[in-house]
């Protein structure tokens, strides 16, 4: 039998929510349940304001160019990312200047403030994998030098920095719904901020800058996007949103089997833990070492041999096609993660059994 990497899970009332918006005729952006997933998904992440859209990385877009990044601004960047976050940049005309990781597998804020020019904006962090970065410390950076914090939390529903959740960490930020991630609508994502100003205008870019009222509404207010979510897609998300805590319960508590049964392997690089953040292990990754005896793609190999599906680590974004004619720094933690960096199957309602089958497989396949 076949473990896929991931499987959404739906928890029961999506089916009903899709009914109620499909029986009031409300599929467009206009319908009552894209109110709903944004006031839920503001309330869980501790902040006033959530913008919902079209999917993670419109997220990304909509989220920076209402906080003011453009043509020419330079923004301090994770080198090992998602693409997503570094695309939205991209589309706006700014320009990324990429950093290592450190032992986290985050944005290491010790190497960003060398990397600041005069022409930096902001920092850009990326919650890789479900731990979050040290925003307190990139915080302190992003004030003294007088900058935006953008947090891309697209991959850590509910991660928290001593005691305070992702999403209202940051100046603004994005998450993704995606089928894979924690909370999913098929496609979608959202906007949270704390900043009046920057909801105000993140709502109004998203519905093509229409004009306040009846008479004004075709005279736009600047270059807006399309980037609305549709209440169908939103409909899910509230039924998904209702049991956020049970699903983030389940993937630590994957995380936790995993761990104890990995911890002794040679080899075997465990996904990091730290005292002041919460993990939320969106995908459980593992790096392969040469102790371990073959490499993260022969290892990949053998498991598939048994039906058992895993992914590989992000290329980094420094060594990614467009970046090619870029001068930039040595980036060892992001090359390392690319090159040993193995995520095993960790979808929500995975059983013991299943992890089980998971790791004996490793195991038999590891150093002897």
């Amino acid at each position: 039998m076949k473990i896929p990497f991931c499987i959404p899970h739906l928890w029961g009332n999506e089916l009903e929510y899709l009914r109620q918006a499909l029986a009031a005729g409300e599929l467009s952006s206009s319908g009552r349940f894209v109110a709903r997933l944004e006031e839920a998904f503001a309330a869980f992440c501790r902040a006033p304001y959530a913008i919902a859209c079209m999917n993670g990385t419109v997220a990304c877009q909509l989220a920076w160019a209402a906080a003011g990044i453009g043509a020419g601004d330079e923004v301090i960047c994770p080198a090992f990312t998602m693409m997503s976050p570094i695309f939205a940049l991209l589309h706006l005309g700014a320009r990324p200047r990429f950093v290592d990781a450190d032992a986290t597998w985050q944005l290491d804020p010790a190497l960003v403030e060398a990397a600041i020019t005069e022409r930096t904006r902001a920092i850009l962090a990326v919650h890789i994998y479900g731990h979050p970065c040290d925003m307190d410390a990139l915080r302190r950076i992003a004030d003294r030098r007088g900058l935006l914090l953008l947090e891309d939390a697209a991959e850590a529903h509910g991660g928290e920095v001593r005691g305070r959740r992702t999403g209202a960490l940051g100046d603004v930020s994005a998450f993704s719904f995606y089928a894979n991630k924690i909370v999913t609508t098929g496609e979608g994502g959202i906007v949270v901020t704390s900043d009046p100003e920057i909801a105000a205008r993140a709502r109004s870019l998203r519905n093509l800058a229409f004009g306040d009222t009846a008479e004004t509404r075709f005279i736009h207010k600047g270059v807006g996007f399309q980037f609305r979510m549709s209440n169908l897609q939103a409909a899910v998300g509230v039924a998904q949103l209702e049991h956020i805590d049970e699903a983030i319960a389940q993937k630590i508590w994957i995380a936790d089997r995993y761990g104890e049964r990995l911890a002794a392997v040679r080899g075997l690089v465990l996904p990091p833990r730290s005292d002041w953040a919460r993990n939320v292990f969106w995908v459980y990754g593992v790096l392969v070492t040469e102790e371990f005896g073959v490499t993260r793609v022969e290892l990949a190999r053998v498991l598939a041999e048994q039906g058992i599906e895993t992914r590989t680590f992000f290329y980094p974004a420094h060594r990614q096609v467009m970046f090619a004619d870029q001068p930039h720094p040595p980036m060892p933690w992001s090359d390392r993660l690319w090159e040993q960096g193995l995520y095993l199957p960790s979808y929500i309602g995975m059983t013991e059994d299943t992890i089980e089958r998971v790791v004996n497989a490793i195991v038999e396949a590891g150093p002897r």
